[in-house]
Formats: structure tokens, C-alpha cells, sequence
């Protein structure tokens, strides 16, 4: 949107007070800046790696911004998670406020990794970006953002059919994620909880003006 940003990099050391308000302006009100030009790949060693457009990514973005629910399958180890904690590195830390956000997966392993690849995503951004502070926590269960009343927590299905309809009741969430959908425990009792309770986050996010929406992510369920 704002054209005196051409050609000025938001890693630069030497940026003026005045240029880093414009990125941080820029990227509030632009998510596709945020991607092309602030966002980068985390431990890939001395020079930032830019985030790569795919048809998966591209489609997860757009469609989410348009508020539409999302199934993205693909194989694994191709980017379908990454993509989505890029786009929750956004909302987390730039453009949402007073802000719940949930993610539901199958296991212990996949949430603490989840969460470990969204902190290092967001200390990959500018200093002058970086909401958080020592004040807030940032483990494999949970993180915060407390200057923007943010938080993202990662939850856990149940075998126990009782408890697996309680993961999902209270979820006052207006952006849920759900990833590894097809392997997830009890997700045909879950889902159905789930899903109702998001409305009223919901309404009061678009009466904000700030993102909402559903992403569910997977590998195949079944080969075929």
C-alpha cells in the first residue's frame, strides 16, 4: 500500500524510526507483505530464506483471509504445517488483538513441535516486530502475546469419547486450526463441540475488523 517502501529491506540495521513504522503499518494492513517481505524461514543458517509460494500455500491464505474453511492435504514433508504457522505468526503477533487461537492435533510430539517452529518463526521477524516479551510464555502447550492479548494454545484429542466431546466445548476460539485431522481420535465427536462455540468469537472478530476462520490440515488418511 505504501509505495516509499519499495526496495527498503525490513532487516535492514541501518532503518530510520520512521521507515520501521511504515513496515510495521505495512504488515499489519498487508498479510502478502508480510510473507514476501518481513516473514522468513527459521534455522537455515547465516542468510534468510524468503518464504516459497505454492499452489498449497497460496490457496490456504487466500481462501482463509476470504473466510472460508479449508482442507489442505498434502504429503508430508512438503510445507502444509509451516504455512499454516506462518500465517498463526501473524495473527499471533501482528494482526489480531484479544485474541484466542486453537490448535488441536493428534499427539504430544506433532503440538510441542508445532509450537517450537511458531516461536522460532516469530524471532526470525525484526526486532522492531517482535511483541513478545519475557512476560509471556512460550512452551510446547502454549504461547502468549501479551501487549496484544493473544494467546495460542495447543490442544490434545481424547480416546475417552466423554472427554473428547469436553475438548471441544468452550472453544471460544475465532480462529481454529486442526491439523492431522484424519488421524485425530474421536474427531466426528470433537468437531461437532468444537465448531458451534467458535460463532460468538467469531461475530466479535468481524466486528473488529480482524481474521477469522477454520484451516484443517492433513497427510492422507488413506492411500487411496
Amino acid at each position: 500500500y505504501n509505495p516509499e517502501l519499495r526496495g527498503v529491506d525490513p532487516f535492514d540495521p541501518n532503518l530510520s524510526m520512521e521507515q520501521m513504522m511504515m513496515v510495521a503499518i505495512e504488515a499489519k494492513k498487508n498479510f502478502w507483505y508480510y510473507i514476501r517481505e518481513v516473514s522468513r524461514v527459521p534455522g537455515t543458517g547465516h542468510e534468510r530464506q524468503y518464504i516459497k509460494a505454492n499452489r498449497g500455500n497460496m490457496a490456504l491464505f487466500w481462501l482463509f483471509f476470504n473466510h472460508i474453511t479449508m482442507f489442505l492435504i498434502q504429503p508430508r514433508q512438503t510445507g502444509k504445517s509451516f504455512s499454516t504457522d506462518v500465517l498463526m505468526s501473524y495473527l499471533l503477533n501482528i494482526a489480531s488483538t484479544d485474541t484466542y487461537i486453537a490448535m488441536l492435533t493428534k499427539d504430544e510430539t506433532l503440538r510441542s513441535r508445532s509450537l517450537t517452529r511458531l516461536k522460532d518463526i516469530i524471532d526470525e521477524l525484526p526486532f522492531y516486530l517482535k511483541q513478545r516479551t519475557k512476560k509471556d510464555v512460550a512452551n510446547t502447550e502454549e504461547i502468549t502475546i501479551k501487549k496484544l492479548d493473544n494467546r495460542y494454545k495447543g490442544l490434545l484429542p481424547s480416546k475417552s469419547p466423554k472427554s473428547a466431546l469436553n475438548v471441544g466445548r468452550g472453544l471460544t476460539a475465532p480462529v481454529f486450526h486442526v491439523d492431522e485431522i484424519a488421524f485425530i481420535y474421536n474427531i466426528e465427536i470433537t468437531l461437532p463441540a468444537a465448531l458451534p462455540a467458535t460463532t460468538t468469537a467469531r461475530n466479535i472478530a468481524e466486528a473488529k475488523g480482524e481474521p477469522y476462520g477454520n484451516i484443517f490440515t492433513t497427510t492422507a488418511g488413506k492411500k487411496d
